[in-house]
């Protein structure tokens, strides 16, 4: 566990991409709030910024400075939480948890911006992660999920070669009264780098 904090509970950096700890803060949450403010958010009918969050994308500073505080107290124990930079531009976000008593890092929740859709970020920022994960870490699978409909992350969960491991029916009620499936997927140490 210890190892875990040290590899993962600081800043790091991708060939183009800064992940940076906020503390959950007015100065921060504005920051967030101005990228955030000027999205479509219709665009992020499948995103929940934070699990205890019944909207696709917060309404105010207010509402992102309780998420990055919720998000803190999650991340606490065994999670990061980090956002994400590109040329000083905040573009995304990451959360991730580690479970000792099975080895695995869950990928838990990402966003990026809808100008960042398209360039690999995601594919970059997790690459980094499961570098981490499992050449340092050793740990024994990396898990990764998203709503069904979510068909970008579905597609970018898949090229990297995840294993869909299950499907839970009608798992998230979203926004508009419907229910969307949740699907699960892991990739083993055996597996990476096959």
């Amino acid at each position: 566990m210890e190892k875990f904090f040290d590899l993962f509970k600081k800043n790091l950096k991708t060939l183009r991409l800064e992940l940076r700890l906020l503390e959950p803060s007015a100065e921060n949450a504005e920051l967030i709030w101005n990228t955030l403010k000027a999205e479509n958010r219709g665009d992020f009918a499948f995103i929940n910024y934070s699990p205890k969050y019944d909207k696709p994308l917060p309404e105010s500073v207010d509402d992102v400075l309780e998420i990055m505080k919720n998000d803190d107290k999650m991340a606490a124990d065994n999670g990061v939480v980090w956002y994400i930079f590109h040329n000083n531009n905040l573009v995304g976000y990451q959360r991730i948890h580690y479970w000792p008593q099975s080895k695995t890092i869950q990928f838990a929740a990402v966003w990026f911006v809808k100008s960042a859709w398209g360039h690999g970020f995601s594919q970059e920022v997790h690459n980094t992660l499961e570098q981490i994960s499992f050449e340092q870490l050793k740990v024994h699978r990396v898990t990764r999920q998203c709503m069904a409909g979510n068909l970008h992350s579905k597609k970018s969960i898949e090229n990297a070669g995840y294993h869909l491991d299950g499907c839970v029916r009608d798992s998230h009620l979203m926004p508009d009264g419907t229910w969307m499936d949740h699907l699960t997927y892991t990739k083993l140490e055996s597996e990476y780098k096959d």
